[in-house]
């Protein structure tokens, strides 16, 4: 096809004969990995020569090659605007002609990239149309994937909500699945239910039950050097853990590295002590006093982001909203500022700064 010739006689022309020839052995989908990971170098160059490459022939492609070209780049976190608008484009203009399964391959793609397309109205319009049809009869994993990828990109509606958030859909996904596997889509649907009640007022259940939104708590990680690192400043900045709620597990499925509480003065209060309705138990019983301020101090990874961008991904930019939408101010801590702080008393300032700004910032709103 005209993108097997492309990929493979532009952008691999560094791999030997021998690896040419398994790329031609392989499945489809271990193809794709392939090429990301052949090029997961991240030289830029090599991208640009091959959007640019790619773009004037994108008319030419078949639907499942659009698909494959557009998981590629999803998969190489790489978003060359140029290219995915002419993706977008077509995709609108062969909706018709494309399956179910391209077109959910395509908008998780546009997901993790976060890619809001300039003719999103009028292409979701025509997505739904086609897809309305499809969603009873998809596999139920394929289904979640959907309709998560549609809660980042901000286009999903009630009717794709009430297929997944059905307590005997629910039951049906996770009855007897302990693999990762299942654990991932459990959280997704957390995800889901988080959308639902956060940012889409049009929709009124059903939701999932309680119970359920604790149990993701067990299956959390570690924190990352960046977030140990921002926990210990944090400490250091406020005098002690009292004032600071660390590795909070949310009922909406995110992991926060610092929670503060601050009162109208903007005064840190002793966290513990007041209600919390976003954790699973919280501890505390006193209400919380007038004009008082959650802020969530978050660490921003290295793979949070698209590559050579500092645009977060789509699944790091929903939970950006999510926590907003729950009442908190964000302190983002990105990677690339931290790596520049070198002494303590560097890092303790840097907080501090960032959680003026961030009450600043809601106090002008």
């Amino acid at each position: 096809s005209t993108w097997h010739l492309l990929m493979v006689g532009e952008s691999l022309k560094s791999l030997t004969s021998e690896n040419i020839a398994t790329v031609h052995r392989m499945n489809q989908d271990q193809y794709d990995r392939s090429i990301s990971w052949k090029l997961n170098f991240q030289q830029t160059q090599v991208f640009q020569r091959l959007a640019a490459e790619l773009l004037p022939r994108v008319p030419e492609l078949s639907p499942i090659d659009v698909m494959r070209c557009t998981k590629s780049f999803a998969y190489l976190k790489w978003l060359n605007l140029p290219l995915f608008e002419a993706l977008a484009q077509y995709v609108l203009e062969h909706c018709d002609q494309m399956t179910g399964v391209q077109l959910c391959n395509i908008i998780m793609a546009f997901a993790r990239l976060n890619y809001q397309p300039t003719i999103g109205e009028a292409l979701y319009a025509k997505i739904h149309e086609k897809l309305s049809s499809a969603l009873i009869e998809m596999n139920p994993f394929l289904l979640v994937d959907l309709v998560w990828s549609l809660c980042i990109l901000q286009q999903v509606n009630p009717f794709y909500l009430s297929q997944v958030l059905d307590l005997h859909f629910f039951q049906r996904l996770t009855e007897g699945t302990q693999t990762q596997k299942g654990v991932n889509y459990m959280l997704k649907l957390i995800h889901i239910n988080t959308t639902a009640q956060l940012e889409c007022s049009d929709y009124s259940g059903p939701y999932l039950p309680t119970g359920c939104l604790d149990s993701w708590t067990s299956v959390t990680k570690k924190p990352s050097p960046l977030g140990s690192g921002v926990r210990e400043a944090l400490q250091t900045a406020l005098g002690g853990q009292a004032k600071c709620r660390y590795g909070v597990e949310t009922v909406y499925g995110w992991v926060i590295d610092g929670e503060i509480l601050i009162d109208s003065e903007n005064r840190p209060l002793a966290v513990h002590e007041y209600t919390a309705s976003h954790i699973p138990h919280p501890e505390g019983t006193r209400s919380l006093p007038f004009g008082a301020k959650r802020l969530a101090f978050v660490a921003r990874e290295f793979p949070n982001y698209n590559s050579r961008s500092r645009d977060l991904l789509g699944r790091f930019a929903m939970a950006r909203r999510h926590l907003q939408a729950a009442g908190f101010l964000i302190v983002d801590v990105p990677y690339y500022d931290w790596l520049e702080l070198k002494s303590e008393w560097q890092k303790v300032a840097y907080l501090k700064d960032k959680m003026s700004k961030a009450i600043a910032e809601q106090m002008a709103q």
